[in-house]
């Protein structure tokens, strides 16, 4: 009877995993579903077999807990991708997740034939903590779907490699303390019910002859290599892992940068149009997460939330502020790896092959220093710090675990700027970053209390602060390094009262400010650049632009520049319709923000 029920499992197998593939795939083929059927006939098959032989009984709870475990493989990815995009994709076809999760039974029930056999009690153990760590992946995205109502995605899987401890930490303290308690509690059930299970109630089968154990070990052996081989494994196929190595080579591909500096330069040709009079600075500012929705330079609003911006933007001869700039990516690395580089939305080319903003001011002559309180994550690890090492002085504030470090820091490094060459200073400011009352000391609060934990509120008071930081910068590098030009730009935008996501979510996350400033010096020997920038103030730019307008701000000539790409050019060419973000996908013209939208600002 045991081999009775143990044999009906497979048809309870193959119909539910072919039921699921049915149901969560779009615009399948005939042929694939077919195949599919006969795919999953086979593997339930092979499923059974280790159960079947051994006479085992299919209803012992350490085998009941297999199976809930390889059904979740060959339904979670499959079922999540489908809620995300069954209104928007008319294709799509996540089979390979089915045959996993069957084939994974077959190969746990396999392995529990052999190691509790030989094994006894240990081997039950061991099997509870396997078992735990293959449902690890599963239970993390739903967690993640619950969280974002959205399948894992390449935008997701490349914040999750690229987040550092400190972000962790922040993004941990962004729920609340019943939820993160609640999902801390869950994994640490799920760990003591799988070790348990096994411990508790035994895998228990009659004695095995030789021909039952050696046949459990040929399915053990042909599911180990059809699951588990490194290239061509079902593993590495399924939706997640395939997400996973694709986002992978993506970064394995940007360390190639380093790589191909030599060949970038040799075939670079760079001159200036013209020359200031005398030393001088260009400082390039990079915030991070601010939206001109919120910032009183930009947005009609009752706080003052940037009084310098606005200040200064009122030298119309001397500062222009743009009101239509949008980032071109929701989040920061692939936004930057842009912004920095003449890579774009628009032109094509890979990132390793793009020359950066650095490239072109030390081709012009100038010494680029490059300050960050973002926190080093790796000289290889991201596009942002690959740029950043090819600086002459490359310096982080430093970062300590839980320890917050304030922009102003930033400061300190000014002294070092020799004032008797040209320079070219960047600073990346950890700007809006959530939390955002870890973005501002008290000493420059304006509104709420310590205890006001309200994110809006908080979130003004990190634009207020920033600004302040601004006016620090520019009123030092005018008095010591005399400043000829200053741009600020977000990477992108945030909405405080709304938790990020990983995917786009409204254009109120790519609104971003931007603002460049003009010296006298600059002003009278280039004048064609302040008057382009002038005129362009109420032209629409995506910050995948920047790049070209750092090199117009230098007045550049360059094989490796496009002057109709530069804000700075009576050639800038771009209107508002064929602007878009997220690598094409979303249109800027799509974004008709409704005034009243911002009211409670």
């Amino acid at each position: 009877m045991k081999v009775f029920y143990s044999l009906m499992l497979m048809p309870v197998l193959w119909l539910g995993s072919y039921i699921v593939y049915r149901t969560c795939n779009h615009g399948l083929a005939s042929n694939a579903k077919l195949q599919q059927l006969l795919r999953y006939l086979a593997a339930s098959a092979v499923a059974v077999v280790p159960l079947a032989v051994s006479g085992a009984d299919p209803f012992q709870p350490a085998i009941v807990l297999m199976l809930a475990v390889s059904f979740l493989w060959v339904v979670t990815y499959p079922l999540c991708y489908h809620l995300t995009h069954r209104h928007t994709s008319p294709d799509y076809d996540h089979r390979i997740d089915g045959a996993f999760g069957i084939y994974l039974f077959g190969w746990l029930t396999a392995l529990t034939v052999v190691a509790v056999g030989t094994a006894g009690d240990k081997g039950g153990m061991l099997m509870g903590i396997l078992t735990f760590a293959l449902l690890l992946l599963p239970f993390g995205q739903w967690v993640y779907f619950l969280m974002y109502r959205s399948v894992p995605d390449e935008s997701g899987m490349l914040l999750i490699q690229n987040t550092d401890y400190n972000e962790v930490i922040e993004f941990v303290r962004s729920y609340s303390i019943a939820f993160v308690a609640s999902v801390v509690l869950a994994v640490i059930a799920l760990a003591a019910g799988c070790v348990a299970v096994p411990m508790v109630w035994p895998f228990h089968t009659d004695p095995l002859s030789w021909w039952q154990i050696a046949l459990a070990v040929v399915v053990f052996g042909f599911t180990s290599i059809y699951l588990w081989k490194p290239r061509r494994g079902l593993f590495v196929r399924t939706g997640i892992m395939q997400l996973f190595l694709s986002v992978k080579e993506y970064v394995a591909n940007n360390r190639l940068y380093a790589d191909e500096q030599d060949q970038r330069l040799s075939a670079l040709s760079v001159h200036a149009n013209s020359t200031l009079s005398a030393p001088h600075t260009i400082i390039l500012v990079i915030g991070e997460s601010a939206s001109r929705d919120y910032m009183s330079a930009f947005t009609d609003m009752a706080e003052h939330t940037t009084p310098w911006l606005k200040t200064v933007g009122s030298d119309a001869a001397h500062c222009i502020l743009f009101p239509n700039a949008y980032s071109c990516d929701i989040q920061t690395v692939p936004t930057l790896t842009r912004a920095l580089t003449e890579l774009n939305q628009y032109d094509g080319g890979v990132f390793y092959k793009s020359c950066s903003i650095i490239d072109i001011a030390h081709q012009l002559g100038y010494r680029v220093h490059w300050y960050s309180n973002q926190g080093q994550i790796g000289a290889a690890d991201t596009p942002i710090t690959l740029i950043a090492n090819t600086a002459d002085v490359t310096k982080w504030t430093r970062q300590q675990l839980n320890q917050v470090q304030y922009d102003e820091a930033l400061l300190d490094f000014m002294d070092e700027v020799d004032p008797t060459r040209n320079n070219l200073v960047v600073f990346h400011l950890m700007g809006s970053h959530f939390n955002y009352e870890n973005r501002f000391t008290e000493a420059t609060r304006q509104w709420g209390s310590p205890a006001n934990h309200d994110p809006i509120t908080n979130y003004k008071n990190a634009l207020y602060y920033t600004d302040q930081v601004l006016k620090r910068i520019h009123e030092r590098a005018c008095e010591r390094l005399n400043l000829q030009a200053m741009v600020y730009f977000s990477d992108h935008a945030e909405v405080p009262d709304r938790h990020r996501q990983p995917q786009f979510n409204g254009f109120a996350y790519t609104r971003i400010p931007l603002m460049v400033w003009m010296g006298d010096d600059f002003i009278s020997v280039r004048p064609h650049r302040a008057e382009a920038l002038r005129q362009n103030k109420d032209r629409y730019w995506t910050n995948d632009l920047a790049y070209e307008l750092m090199c117009g701000l230098m007045d550049a000539r360059s094989n490796r520049f496009r002057e109709d790409n530069s804000l700075a050019s009576a050639a800038y060419r771009f209107k508002r319709e064929e602007l878009t973000a997220m690598g094409g996908k979303i249109q800027i013209k799509d974004d008709y923000l409704d005034k009243t939208s911002i009211s409670r600002l």
